[in-house]
Parts: C-alpha cells; sequence; structure tokens
C-alpha cells in the first residue's frame, strides 16, 4: 500500500523528558582532590603520571577502573579489613555461642509420652518463639553494630575508589586511605547509622511475624507490619547508600547530598535497585550456612567491596550527569516557550505595542538662514 502521508519523512521532535522532583536536585561539580607531588627523577625531569582510557559507560568504567587499578585497590582494602573484624568474630563464633548461652540445653521436650517420662516437658512453640525474640532480633541488633563500625571504614575505601574512577592520581595508598577516613568518616558513620535504623526496623517486623507464626497467634496486623515496613524501608535503604556515592565524588554539603539521593533514585528506577539488589546478595547468601558465609566474606572483603563502592560511585555520577542534562533541556525548554510568548504577547515590558505607542515628532527639514525671507 502506498504511503499517502505527504509528512512522512517528517519525524516529530521528541519532547524532552522531565526532571522528576527537580526542585531539590542540585547542580554541582565533581570534587577535585589534592594532587600529589611528582617525583623528580633528574633535574627537570619529573616522573610521569599515565592517563588510561576507560569506557564511556558508567558500569563499564567501574569494572574496567577494578581491573586497571587492582593492585592499588586490593592494598587501601587492607585497612578496610580492620573494620570487619566485629562482623567476622560474631558471625563465625559468637552468634552460636550466644545462641547456646541463650536457650541451649534448657528445654525439655520429652515429657508426656510414656514410662519414664513424666509431665511438664516445654513446649516447642513456645521455644521456637523464644528464639526468635531472645537470640534472633538480638543477634540482628549486633550485625547493625558491626556494619556502623564498619561504615567508618568505607570513607576511606569509597575515597580511593572515587580517586580511582575519575583518574586522581595517587601513589601513596596508605596515606590517600586515611585522608578520605579523616575527611567524610562522620558523613558515613550518619548515612550508616540511617541504614541500620530502618534495616532493624524491618528485621523486627518480620521476627515479630515469625514469632507470632511460632506461637499461632499471628494476625493480620503481625502480616500488614511486615508489609508496609518493607514498602517504606526498601526505598529508605536506597537514600544512604546513594549519598555514599555522593559524598567523594561532588560539591555537595550533607543536606544536598540527601536531596540529590532522592531525585537521583526518582529518575533512576530501574538502574538503582538493580545495583542495590546486586549488593545485598551476598548478605542473603551468608545466611544459607557459615561455610558459605566465611567464604562470601572473604571475596567481598578483599574484592568484592571495593567493586561495589566504584559500582556506587558510577550509579552516583551517572545520575548525576543524567539529571543535569534534563534540567539544562527544561531549562532550554522554557526560555524558548518564553520567547514565544514574549513575540505574541503585544504586551511587552509594560508598555504597549501598535496604535498605542507614542507618535515620534517629526524632523522639521532643514532651511538655509541666509535664505530666509525678511519680513
Amino acid at each position: 500500500m502506498a504511503n499517502n502521508n505527504p509528512n512522512s519523512a517528517y519525524s516529530v521532535p521528541q519532547k524532552p523528558k522531565k526532571l522528576l522532583l527537580g526542585k531539590l536536585f542540585t547542580d554541582a561539580p565533581v570534587r577535585k582532590e589534592p594532587e600529589e607531588p611528582q617525583k623528580v627523577l633528574v633535574a627537570g625531569l619529573a616522573e610521569a603520571r599515565p592517563v588510561k582510557e576507560y569506557p564511556d559507560s558508567f558500569m563499564a568504567r567501574a569494572a574496567a577502573v577494578m581491573r586497571g587499578e587492582f593492585a592499588t585497590l586490593f592494598k587501601a582494602t587492607l585497612f578496610f579489613l580492620i573494620f570487619t573484624v566485629p562482623f567476622i568474630v560474631i558471625f563465625a563464633w559468637f552468634a552460636g555461642y550466644f545462641e547456646n548461652l541463650a536457650i541451649g540445653g534448657t528445654y525439655n521436650f520429652m515429657g508426656d509420652i510414656g514410662i519414664g517420662f513424666p509431665g511438664g516437658g516445654d513446649s516447642i512453640a513456645l521455644s521456637v518463639g523464644s528464639l526468635y525474640r531472645n537470640v534472633k532480633m538480638p543477634v540482628m541488633a549486633m550485625y547493625g553494630a558491626c556494619f556502623l563500625f564498619g561504615s567508618l571504614g568505607l570513607s576511606g575505601l569509597f575515597y580511593c575508589a572515587k580517586r580511582s574512577f575519575y583518574q586522581d592520581y595517587y601513589k601513596n595508598w596508605a596515606k590517600t586511605y586515611w585522608m578520605g577516613f579523616a575527611k567524610y568518616w562522620w558523613k558515613f558513620l550518619l548515612a550508616g547509622l540511617m541504614m541500620v535504623v530502618v534495616a532493624l526496623g524491618m528485621v523486627e517486623s518480620l521476627m515479630y511475624l515469625l514469632e507470632q507464626q511460632a506461637l499461632g497467634t499471628a494476625g493480620a496486623g503481625a502480616y500488614c507490619a511486615v508489609v508496609f515496613s518493607f514498602i517504606i524501608g526498601a526505598p529508605l535503604l536506597l537514600i544512604p547508600v546513594v549519598m555514599m556515592g555522593l559524598f567523594t565524588s561532588y560539591e555537595l554539603t550533607f543536606a544536598q547530598c540527601f536531596k540529590n539521593a532522592i531525585v537521583l533514585i526518582a529518575n533512576n528506577l530501574l538502574s538503582i535497585p538493580a545495583v542495590a539488589l546486586v549488593s545485598a546478595l551476598p548478605l542473603g547468601l551468608c545466611a544459607v550456612n557459615n561455610l558459605l558465609g566465611i567464604i562470601i566474606y572473604v571475596a567481598m572483603a578483599l574484592v568484592g567491596t571495593t567493586f561495589m563502592a566504584l559500582c556506587w560511585i558510577a550509579v552516583a555520577s551517572r545520575g548525576m550527569v543524567k539529571c543535569h542534562n534534563r534540567k539544562e533541556d527544561e531549562t532550554k525548554t522554557q526560555m524558548a516557550e518564553q520567547r514565544k510568548a514574549a513575540k505574541q504577547n503585544p504586551y511587552v515590558n509594560g508598555t504597549v505595542q501598535g496604535a498605542q505607542k507614542k507618535k515620534a515628532k517629526q524632523a522639521v527639514p532643514y532651511q538655509n538662514p541666509k535664505k530666509k525671507k525678511k519680513k
């Protein structure tokens, strides 16, 4: 069938996408870091600083930086291991010890089953409920405290990862790590505290539901509490982790990082939750058994956490560039609409154009004074 549309070759220009929550967004440049002094090899000749070519795609760049700067980032990770010692102690030993200390050997489930087993046995339902309330929840609170302590170490690790991502040259990895710790520890501590409070609220609602199910008294309120806590808590957990990527990368205050994190999440509803799920997957696998958890801990402590830091820095960079471009497009569109409206409006700058304009006085023709007629 023939195409009878005379404008078939003309494509309607797409309307620029709107920046959601644009009033909260603060545009900012990337932080400039102090350069390390170049080592002078001979008089007038300094040590060269190679600039590597990385992909333009943000996540591909994070993977390329991890490969290209693996040795430097691995050394910086060794300091981060100091802040993970409490977690591995609780996970590998104290959690089991605390469970045995709290409930081990104190229950009798052999009552009322025959001769030699008198009545008065303990209830399995009550013991399982006590397990969730008196053991599991305190252990989760201990893990929250460990994460809060570990967030201090993330400040130096994110700082080293940021400098590698943007190719801010550094060779003294130890000095660079503790420089980032000194500059950003309090910001990461507050962000970590936010994550711990939200996560413990979600875990508390889940433990309460499991306890009530074990006792056979679970009602609609317990189920609703879990649903609403996860619906509200999951997006709230994204805010502090996005803020961590912004802290070391952009010239923003803590409050501006908080607002920008909300804007970035609202405008990247697929990529940010996807990275968050990948980041949380190792924590879920740690709950399978202790051996697998220790293997994952070693992998994450040595390599995985550094790569996750690079990924979140890439997420922050991608989000800031995307929001910056959308804001510029909105500004250009608004200016074009204002110019168009000004041309169509007969009233410009408070004056009326057209017939109401004051008529300019006609110029008097020049007359030679010598030729004037004498009266």
